[in-house]
This record gives structure tokens, C-alpha cells and sequence, in this order.
């Protein structure tokens, strides 16, 4: 957003960093004292043999000889060069930098002509998505638009979970029950209770899991009857999971489930053999990885059939062999830290350099202040919380509350009931530091107020309320070389909190962690409503009128772009 100056300073200061690009260096600090822009010398102490205050202050004197068109001050500061820009300078480059950017607001090319690919959300074919997916899903979204605003090209990838043992047992389970349940009316619910079922009836009969096993193995050996049916049970699964994608603003670029690898898998065994890596323990193969202290990777059971880790190596290799990604990302839970940690280890041990550059990222999990929300989640004993019911929650109490305030107009409740409940539930999320665990609350995840969604959101729809009463089309009708400077303290401080929004797309991603973005919006919320309590919008000159006018046009605009982000609507009204 302050790509025009970064360029402009950039010229002055390439001389001092040479082979180093520095338009990217430059960093916002985040007080006010400390300047507009900031760039960090510390690189540089090695070539220049001195402390990075000396570099840095030598460096700032010399600029002080130059004339630089829209550099108020320059000051060192320890290892930094700290630049305090002209007021009007900055607030006129941020609008025109703003309408210029449409849509695409705050993205930089930092990637361009890199390919990374995000795994996320990857339910389990028959089971019904619960309230346990919801991180896999919004993290997973979020960092796909986040590396998106990064300039790279983004594959998001759905790894979904339909191949493994519990096909055989389903395949059991509806040769044995199937014509008792309604699978012409309700296809997704009969398949759900043939699985709960079989597992309960399992623990009286456990010769049931043998004939579930050997009727998978007879799938991976390609029974054409059973093949048939497992294809039934994926489309009906897909069907159910695709709405409520759809409520979360998710979409997948690439489907690639655990079956697309099956046809692969005797090229890992092969690859495994060569390299002398897989060995057999207690009948079953596996590779042994005690020298780093881990439990034996399990590549193929004592019947032979595939397992996850069989399937997550043929899924890494086709990913940078045939794909050709730069960068793999798994978002998948902190219980699964140990298999990946097996995984890399292994994809290691087989040669592959790209195997650095895959990344777990994983995340905390679900817990709930109510406890009648709470305890151990089984989707083989049917105690869940399905997703879609906290949706539903989440759009009914919006409503109620909507209902109650509706009075003077008529307003398209169920439209923004949705819009605003969905929000909440993805920001409460998104909110918090992905590798914790998050307790959901309802009163807090819903409130108007405080550090929430809805807060945001009402933020939002106060920026479209101005404008809309103003009667003006900001972008048509004012043109930066109107704007004046806009000097008190609240909206000073709130354009320097705009001025961050393209650093914090760029820390969110690097990072991995979209929540850097969530606090951003609501510390920019905060401060727009300084600036908004402390002064009056659409009174005064014609001058003045129009360049707050500017600066709350920006601020939607800015909102807008970071909810867009964490795949939230941006409401126009409330």
C-alpha cells in the first residue's frame, strides 16, 4: 500500500544493501514515534565489519544530505533507520494506492512463480464432518488466501479419507442392514448409522473386523461389486460435505483422496526396497526409524494392505514430482505431529531434497465452556457435534437477537443471520494462536462487541453506513490531490494502522498463522472507532467532508479485504 515510496526510498538505499532486495525490508513499526517506515541494518554488519547502530546512523546521515520528495525526518534508531513521511504525502498515496489495488488491496508478488499447495479440511468418507474439522477447514482456507495475497500460485488441496479398512466394514455393514435404512431419502444419515452400527455391534462380535478387513483387501485387489459400492458411499459423503463448504466460504482446487494413490503404491514399496528401508516386524512392513527415537513408520499391514503413511508418501511424491510444488503444507491436527515427523523421516531416508519444504501445521484443539458441549468426541459411537448443528446454533441465536432489535425497517434477516453467525464461529477461531487449544463460549464468540466477528463485522457495516449517507461515490468524486492533511491523534493513528495491512497479510502467511490478521482487524476496529467517537465525519468544509470521507472508505475497504481473507462476509448493514 505504500509501494510508490518503498520503490522511491529503495533507489537511495540499494547503494548500501547491493544484492539485496530492498523494497522488502522495509517494515512498519507499529508506534507512532517510531516513524512510518523502518528498515533493518542488521544484515549488513558482517560486510561492513561494525555495529548495526553505527551502520545505521552513518547510513541516516547520509540520506540527510539528499533531497527525498515525501521524507518529513529520517532517524537512526539502534539497528533501524526509521523514516517519518509527510502526512499528506502518506494519506494521498494510501487512497490512490486503495483504488488501485480493487480487489487484490494489500497483496505484494513475494512468491510469484512459486506453487504451494495446502492441504485442509480432508473429512472421512461416511462420517459426519463435526465440530473437530472446523479447524483443519478455516485454518486451512485462511492460509490458502493468505499465500494467495503472497503472489503465489495456490493449490488447495482436499486429501479426503476414502480409501482404508472401514470401507470393507461399511461394505459389510450395508450387505448385512443396508434395506433397513432409507437410503433413497436419506442417503448420508443411513450411511452414518451403518457405521456406528457395525462398530457396536463389533464389540459383541468381534469376528466382524475380520470380515470388514478381508472385504477391504478384496477392494485393494480391485473386486469390481465392491469398488461399485465404495464409489456409492464417496458420492454420497461428497454431497454432504460440499454444503457445508459452502457455508464456510471453502473451496478446493484440487480433490485428491487416499484412493487416487492406489495405482502408486507399489512404486513406494519399490522405492522403499531399493533404498533398503522397509523391513518386516511381527509380520507386517515397516521402516525402522528407533535411531531418531520414533516408533517403526507401518507401510503395509500383515494382510498387505496400504496404510496412512503409504498413502501420504505416494500423495508427497506426486505432489513435487508431478505437480511440481515449491511448498507442501498439511493443516492437519497436533495429534498427528508424530506421523508426520515419521513421514519427512522417511521421505528423507528415500532422497527426496523437497522434503524439507513439506510443513505440519498444526493446531490445538476443541473444547467448550458448556459442558454439556464438552467431553471426548466418537464418531464410531455416534457422540459428536456435528458441524452443520453449530452453524445452525450460531444462526439461530443471531437471529433471535436480530429479531428482538429489527424495529424501524424491514432488513433481509436470514441472509445476514447467516452472514454474521457463520462469521462468528470462523473468527472465534481464527482469533486464537492456531497451536492452542480453543474453548468455545457462546456468549463471547457472538457478542457485538469486544474481540469477535460480529464486532468486526458491525465495524464494517458503521464504515457503509457513513458513506451511504453521504450520498457521495467516494471513489468517482474525490481524487487524492483533494485530500488535506488529516492531523489529529486518532487519525493519525488510524492511518498508520491501515498502512499495516499489507505487512500483516505478509507476517500471517510467513508465520502460518492467520490470527496475526484476526487481532489486526479488531485493533483496526478499535481505532477507527476512536477516530469515529472523536470526530464529527460529515460536518465541517468541503475539504475536510471529503477526506474523512477518503479515510472511511479506505478503512471498509481494508476491512472488507481482511475478512475476505478469513473467508467471512462483510455485511452492509446489520
Amino acid at each position: 500500500m505504500l509501494t510508490p515510496i518503498r520503490d522511491r526510498l529503495s533507489k537511495h538505499l540499494e547503494p548500501y544493501f547491493k544484492d539485496k532486495s530492498v523494497a522488502e525490508l522495509f517494515e512498519i513499526p507499529k508506534e507512532l514515534d517510531h516513524g512510518h517506515l523502518s528498515i533493518p541494518v542488521f544484515s549488513l554488519a558482517r560486510e561492513y565489519k561494525k555495529a548495526p547502530p553505527v551502520i545505521a546512523k552513518e547510513i541516516a546521515n547520509q540520506l540527510l544530505t539528499k533531497s527525498i520528495p515525501g521524507v518529513a525526518r529520517i532517524e537512526a534508531v539502534g539497528g533501524y533507520i526509521n523514516f517519518h513521511l509527510d502526512d499528506l504525502e502518506i494519506f494521498s498515496t494510501l487512497y490512490n494506492e486503495t483504488k488501485k489495488a480493487g480487489q487484490r488491496l494489500g497483496f505484494r508478488s513475494l512468491g510469484a512463480g512459486q506453487t504451494i499447495i495446502v492441504e485442509y479440511s480432508s473429512p472421512n468418507v461416511a462420517k459426519p464432518m463435526h465440530v473437530g474439522h472446523l479447524r483443519a477447514t478455516v485454518i486451512g482456507q485462511a492460509l490458502r488466501n493468505l499465500a494467495d495475497s503472497q503472489g503465489y500460485k495456490v493449490i488447495g488441496l482436499n486429501h479426503l479419507g476414502d480409501w482404508g479398512v472401514q470401507f470393507g466394514k461399511l461394505a459389510y455393514a450395508y450387505r448385512r442392514w443396508g434395506s433397513e435404512y432409507d437410503f433413497e431419502n436419506d442417503a448420508f444419515e443411513s450411511l452414518y448409522k451403518l457405521y456406528v452400527r457395525f462398530h457396536q455391534e463389533a464389540e459383541k462380535d468381534p469376528e466382524m473386523e475380520r470380515e470388514g478387513s478381508l472385504l477391504f483387501k478384496k477392494m485393494e485387489d480391485g473386486d469390481p461389486e465392491l469398488l461399485k459400492l465404495w464409489r456409492r458411499f464417496v458420492d454420497i459423503s461428497m454431497n454432504e460435505y460440499e454444503h457445508n463448504w459452502q457455508r464456510l466460504g471453502v473451496k478446493h482446487d484440487l480433490v485428491r483422496g487416499e484412493s487416487f494413490y492406489n495405482d502408486r503404491l507399489k512404486n513406494v514399496e519399490k522405492l522403499l526396497q531399493t533404498k533398503g528401508l522397509l523391513i518386516e516386524s511381527e509380520g507386517a512392513m515397516v521402516v525402522d526409524l528407533s535411531d531418531e527415537k520414533m516408533p517403526p513408520c507401518l507401510i503395509f499391514k500383515s494382510d498387505g494392505a496400504s496404510l496412512y503413511a503409504t498413502r501420504d508418501i505416494a500423495s508427497a511424491i506426486f505432489r513435487f514430482e508431478e505437480l511440481k510444488v515449491d511448498a507442501s503444507l498439511y493443516v492437519v491436527g497436533a495429534e498427528q505431529t508424530l506421523h508426520f515427523k515419521q513421514l519427512f523421516s522417511v521421505l528423507r531416508r528415500l532422497g527426496f531434497a523437497w522434503w524439507s519444504r513439506c510443513h505440519h501445521i498444526g493446531f490445538g484443539l476443541y473444547r467448550f465452556k458448556d459442558p454439556n458441549l464438552g467431553g471426548k468426541m466418537s464418531s464410531r459411537k455416534g457422540q459428536i457435534i456435528r458441524l452443520e448443528d453449530l452453524l445452525n446454533r450460531a444462526v439461530e441465536l443471531v437471529k433471535e437477537r436480530m429479531s428482538q432489535k429489527a424495529g424501524e425497517k424491514e432488513r433481509n434477516i436470514d441472509e445476514i443471520a447467516e452472514q454474521v453467525g457463520v462469521g462468528a464461529i470462523i473468527f472465534n477461531d481464527l482469533v486464537n494462536d492456531r497451536v492452542r487449544d480453543v474453548e468455545f463460549d457462546w456468549e463471547h464468540a457472538l457478542s457485538f462487541e469486544g474481540d469477535s466477528g460480529p464486532y468486526v463485522q458491525y465495524v464494517h457495516v458503521r464504515c457503509a453506513s457513513i458513506l451511504a449517507k453521504s450520498g457521495r461515490k467516494v471513489t468517482e468524486e474525490i481524487r487524492g490531490e483533494q485530500l488535506r492533511v488529516l492531523d489529529s491523534a486518532e487519525e493519525r493513528r488510524l492511518i498508520k494502522s491501515l498502512l499495516r495491512y499489507e505487512d500483516i497479510l505478509s507476517q500471517a502467511y510467513q508465520n502460518f498463522k492467520p490470527n496475526i490478521l484476526a487481532n489486526y482487524l479488531l485493533e483496526l476496529c478499535t481505532d477507527f472507532n476512536h477516530f469515529y467517537h472523536n470526530h464529527k465525519i460529515l460536518g465541517g468544509d468541503a475539504e475536510l467532508i471529503d477526506s474523512r470521507l477518503a479515510l472511511v472508505w479506505i478503512t471498509q475497504s481494508v476491512i472488507r479485504g481482511g475478512l475476505k481473507i478469513l473467508s467471512m462476509a462483510a455485511p452492509q448493514e446489520m
